[in-house]
Formats: C-alpha cells, structure tokens, sequence
C-alpha cells in the first residue's frame, strides 16, 4: 500500500494534467485530445484503470461537455467518438454490460 503523500501527489498531479488538458480540448485544440490519448497510457493500461478513475473520467467528460458553447460543438465531438466506443458506453450505462472484442 502507498503512503498517503505519495497517493495525494499522484492524484494532485493527475488532476492537473486532466484539468489542463480539458481547457485545451475545450478551446478546441485537437492536438491536446491526441496529447490526452496518448498520456492516458502514461496512467496505466485500462485493464489495470480504478473505478474510482473511471467515475472520475466520466465526471471530467460530463463537465468538459457541459461547457460546450453550443449544440454544433457537442456534434462534432460526437462525431469524432468511434461507433464502437460509443455503442459500448451506451450499453455499459444502460445495463452494465460492457461487450468485449473478439480476437
């Protein structure tokens, strides 16, 4: 187990690189969605991703979609969303279940 200062650093540290990262992709810069991508495998693969960071990921996307200025804005992020990613949040929030790819 982590000390509680080496656990409040991480999480201190992670939630401004998410909140610098949210003010980038709101401002529309798609080279900070790329940049928030790929640093997402800096925190850890999904497989080893907390539920209390998957509640928090989805607090920051509510949020980050809420100061949207506009409908068209929230479209076109929609639009970006692969299908897939998409059908499987909707699926996960309606029912729980999460559909898995198959190799």
């Amino acid at each position: 187990m982590l000390p509680a200062v080496t656990m409040e650093t991480e999480a201190s540290h992670m939630l401004e690189a998410a909140l610098e990262q949210m003010d980038d992709i709101i401002a529309g810069s798609k080279a900070a969605a790329v940049e928030f991508s790929s640093s997402m495998y800096d925190l850890g693969s999904p497989i080893s991703t907390g539920p209390l960071q998957v509640v928090q990921l989805a607090e920051d996307l509510k949020l980050a979609l809420e100061l949207q200025p506009n409908q068209e804005d929230r479209d076109s992020l929609r639009a970006q969303l692969p299908s897939e990613t998409a059908q499987a949040l909707i699926a996960w929030l309606q029912t729980g279940a999460v559909s898995t790819p198959h190799a």
